[in-house]
């Protein structure tokens, strides 16, 4: 099986073939002697012959390809239950800058339609691989220290499943859906969100009363959190509440034309711990008219539907929050 996209550049992912394991070998090791020199370390073995042999092996290998030659590789774990992880992914140095690793990520997660959450780690030292992961879809979740006595750190990445992607095309009837707007550009901004309820089966919601719709409490990612730490922290900030989170729900992809902005808010489902104290909004907020509000699911679920925003963004706050909603309630 081959998966292609259509665009200047094609690339193709398929199962590896033996004759081409040296020359993957030959390109794993140019594409990670950075991490050699910076590390002293790269993906333990992947210098190997038998590490690509194993790949072929146990059926976890992928070749990439790019204008019908070898353009890197990939090693992929069914980890069951439609979660998958992307243990290595490497492409030929002299092949940077085309856009090719975007669309070997593309091109992979197609080739397994039955992944439904995806996982990786990259070094904690290489932002180049997380701002190409985070534009990829990849929240930051956590860390480890894979090396014992070592301060080597790698950064733990996830991807949960894909709820709703939003144009302005799908919200505003005077937009030309054969005109889509030129995403590349677009600024990212990763938010974390929850579906936060209490013991007595209440959830909160906040009221945006000046703009006239309900929004899941939430908001963005600050450098050097993880999406946990961020849910919490938001959740403390509008809900005034300390949580525990039970569950992930999925994320949403906002693409808002207006602002060249493209947005992923990753959801979980979240219970109150102890009482809600205050909410602390921001001055913005305040004057948005936010109120902080516990209410049924059902309840929630019909305010939402039938608010109608007086603003540009809110239409994309109340499609992304009752895609999350709906998930939550399924």
């Amino acid at each position: 099986m081959s998966v292609q996209k259509e665009a200047k550049q094609i690339v193709t992912v398929s199962p590896v073939q033996s004759f081409q394991l040296e020359e993957l070998r030959r390109i794993a090791i140019a594409a990670f002697a950075e991490d050699l020199r910076r590390y002293g370390m790269m993906p333990e073995g992947i210098e190997t012959i038998e590490w690509h042999e194993e790949g072929l092996g146990d059926g976890s290998y992928l070749v990439i390809e790019s204008q019908q030659r070898v353009a890197g590789g990939a090693r992929i774990f069914d980890l069951g239950d439609g979660t998958f992880r992307l243990g290595s992914l490497f492409i030929d140095p002299a092949l940077h800058g085309r856009g090719i690793g975007k669309q070997a990520m593309e091109a992979i997660e197609r080739y397994y339609p039955q992944a439904r959450t995806w996982s990786l780690d990259t070094p904690a030292g290489s932002t180049r691989n997380q701002r190409f992961y985070a534009h990829a879809g990849y929240v930051k979740v956590g860390e480890s220290y894979p090396v014992q006595d070592s301060d080597f750190c790698l950064f733990d990445y996830a991807k949960p499943e894909l709820l709703v992607e939003i144009r302005d095309a799908e919200l505003f009837a005077d937009r030309n859906p054969d005109k889509p707007a030129d995403e590349h550009g677009f600024a990212l901004r990763q938010a974390a969100r929850a579906v936060l309820t209490d013991g007595a089966g209440r959830m909160a919601l906040m009221h945006v009363a000046k703009d006239g719709y309900h929004k899941l409490p939430g908001g963005g990612i600050e450098p050097g959190e993880d999406v946990y730490s961020a849910l919490r922290r938001e959740m403390r900030e509008e809900s005034g509440a300390e949580i525990e989170v039970t569950g992930t729900i999925g994320m949403t992809a906002e693409y808002i034309a207006e602002y060249k902005l493209k947005q992923f808010s990753y959801a979980y489902s979240a219970e109150l711990v102890g009482s809600p104290g205050e909410s602390a909004f921001t001055e913005e907020e305040q004057a948005g008219g936010f109120a902080a509000m516990w209410v049924k699911p059902d309840e929630a679920l019909s305010l939402m539907e039938n608010d109608q925003p007086k603003s540009y963004s809110g239409h994309f706050i109340r499609c992304r929050d009752l895609a999350i909603l709906r998930a939550y309630l399924n």
